[in-house]
């Protein structure tokens, strides 16, 4: 009753007085947490359920995995990973697809791969999933191949949902002519769909077919639409239409936060700092309250925390000077960041658009602690697009650690975590789960 209520805290009370807790029990319970985003109490839980002595079945281990793939560290997943495999417990179709949904979404798409290849029978999630885990992690064309080849693969339904991915990975590969035959195939479009359509034609730079496309399906005044075709203005400079499609957001939307930042940030960008102020007073008498950015790290067994200007971590100042070394040595050459639609949070300073991000803080700290193997940084919301200072970063750290190959990748935490590398001149878009090229 309380889980189906969503009284995590009562359910809990009930579970703990329970005489004898059998197996349904305990995944009922890791099940609530989970479903509640209480990622961390999720495996807590499921560890304690060890040492009691009860043995997850496939059900308990399905239910616990998406908390693994939703934290910063893939050691957790594989830890499950490696009990499934030295406890023979019963590793089905659905187990599997669990946990390679698992690897795709904690950044392993290696694993995810070694997952996918070892199965003998997929079914349409399993493909979904891959598709999706491909084009998330720079492998763009890679999850076009996997579509074409579905469709040789006759015991292979082809859904709603497996042509939705087939969608997102034209998009991240730009490849407008294959999305548009998928979308042509799709029985009854969704917005969802058509959202995917439009992302697709803008990122590709076809903004009048985008407008076209949405005269066509009547979807002018749907918000999630527009933030899709605000992603190619972003990647085309298109500064004009980005604040149609803004102040629109702002009238449909009047009381969504982020609605107001990226107007804001917008204005930033313009050096329009008076209207930046006269925005700020706007939001804090509309009692609006954005979305506070932070980002974290794992660093041994300590994650580390940063927000927007955070100057409480122990090592802040010598942050502060790798960061601001790397934006000097960038003016030297000419060289400043370029604006865009990204999020930061209200109350920064107009000194601080850049360089106190919380990620670049994140990234400024993984650097600056010489730990070998890759930099794993994790965020609650969107990463921005100061492209230059990211790029020069990451340059930075190839050249000092190229011994140990070092790569930056980061994970945001949206609709779920996905973890997202910046190799070569790839970069997040404002929409999480999404590549962008830069021009």
């Amino acid at each position: 009753m309380y889980v189906d209520c969503g009284s995590v805290e009562d359910a809990r009370l009930v579970f703990e007085e329970m005489p004898c807790k059998d197996v349904v029990s305990w995944t009922l319970m890791v099940r609530t947490y989970v479903k509640s985003g209480e990622f961390n109490e999720a495996i807590k839980l499921f560890r304690q359920m060890n040492l009691d002595g009860v043995r997850p079945d496939s059900v308990a281990v399905s239910s616990v995995l998406p908390a693994r793939g939703r934290i910063a560290s893939r050691g957790h997943g594989r830890e499950i990973h490696g009990y499934l495999i030295r406890n023979g417990v019963g590793f089905n179709l659905k187990v599997k697809n669990a946990v390679m949904d698992m690897y795709v979404k904690s950044g392993d798409i290696a694993c995810a791969w070694i997952v996918f290849a070892g199965m003998r029978g997929r079914d349409t999630i399993s493909w979904t999933m891959m598709i999706l885990g491909c084009s998330l992690h720079g492998q763009r064309k890679v999850g076009v191949d996997l579509f074409k080849q579905i469709e040789k693969e006759s015991k292979v339904r082809l859904d709603d949902t497996i042509y939705a991915a087939a969608l997102h990975a034209c998009r991240t590969a730009r490849m407008a002519e294959e999305g548009r035959v998928y979308f042509n195939r799709i029985m009854a479009p969704t917005v969802a769909h058509c959202g995917l359509m439009v992302s697709l034609l803008a990122r590709c730079g076809l903004f009048d077919e985008a407008r076209i496309f949405i005269m066509e399906h009547k979807i002018g005044k749907r918000p999630e639409v527009l933030r899709r075709l605000l992603e190619g203005c972003r990647i085309y400079g298109r500064y004009s239409l980005g604040k149609q499609v803004i102040d629109l957001l702002c009238e449909l939307e009047p009381v969504n936060a982020e609605n107001y930042v990226l107007l804001l940030n917008w204005y930033a960008g313009k050096g329009k700092w008076d209207m930046v102020e006269k925005l700020r007073g706007t939001i804090k008498v509309l009692g609006l309250k954005p979305v506070k950015a932070f980002s974290w790290t794992l660093l041994g067994n300590t994650v580390h925390v940063f927000e927007t200007g955070d100057g409480s971590h122990p090592r802040s100042e010598e942050i502060y000077s790798a960061l601001q070394g790397f934006v000097e040595e960038m003016r030297t050459k000419g060289v400043e960041p370029k604006w865009d639609f990204s999020f930061h949070d209200v109350d920064e300073e107009r000194e601080c658009t850049q360089i106190r991000h919380s990620e670049l803080l994140t990234l400024a700290f993984g650097l600056i602690s010489s730990q070998a193997g890759p930099i794993r940084l994790a965020k609650n919301s969107r990463v921005c697009h100061g492209s230059m200072i990211l790029r020069s970063l990451h340059q930075k750290s190839l050249e000092e650690k190229s011994s140990s190959r070092t790569l930056i990748s980061f994970t945001i935490l949206k609709t779920g975590f996905v973890h997202v590398r910046t190799t070569g001149d790839f970069l997040l878009t404002i929409d999480s789960f999404s590549w962008v090229e830069s021009p």
